[in-house]
């Protein structure tokens, strides 16, 4: 966890975690307080945590607008600061007893950042992720290709996208 500070206040902080099978990382959290925002904190707290995580491959996960409707602003200030969005069926698991799977979420790769990434240490990562919140096997609906694309996605109407 890093937490950025301004005199008294904390102003920003990102959470990452290795998953020491697979070899991947995940940010799980990153938050810049408003008046904060608009001046580089956000990005430079994920190049860090990215940075100190020193895996191969680090994802996070982000609402996928195309479901939720809404959630394009985020997704795009990702990709502006270099994500790429992974072209497979995620469904993030339960976090904790009583809670639901997120059917609505995207993986995104924030190192490296190749035009495909090896499915086979994602699916290690995602079954890692939900033996360590679940205790068992992934959702059935999860789908990792043997070689996962790694592009952007934009807003429908737009030149390219998925």
């Amino acid at each position: 966890m890093r937490v950025a500070i301004d005199g008294e206040s904390i102003i920003g902080g990102v959470c990452s975690e290795r998953y020491p099978k697979s070899g991947v990382g995940l940010v799980t959290y990153l938050v810049v307080a408003p008046a904060a925002r608009g001046q580089g904190l956000g990005e430079r707290l994920l190049r860090e945590a990215v940075s100190a995580l020193d895996t191969p491959l680090v994802l996070g996960e982000v609402n996928d607008p195309r479901v939720h409707g809404e959630g394009w602003e985020r997704l795009e200030r990702f990709q502006r600061w270099g994500a790429r969005v992974l072209d497979a069926r995620y469904v993030q698991p339960a976090l904790g007893p009583g809670l639901e799977r997120d059917r609505g979420l995207l993986l995104i790769a924030f190192a490296p950042l190749p035009d495909t990434v090896d499915g086979a240490t994602v699916r290690l990562f995602v079954e890692e992720l939900y033996a360590a919140t679940e205790g068992g096997a992934p959702d059935p609906e999860t789908a990792i290709p043997d070689r996962v694309a790694a592009g952007t996605c934009t807003r429908p109407g737009a030149a390219r996208g998925w």
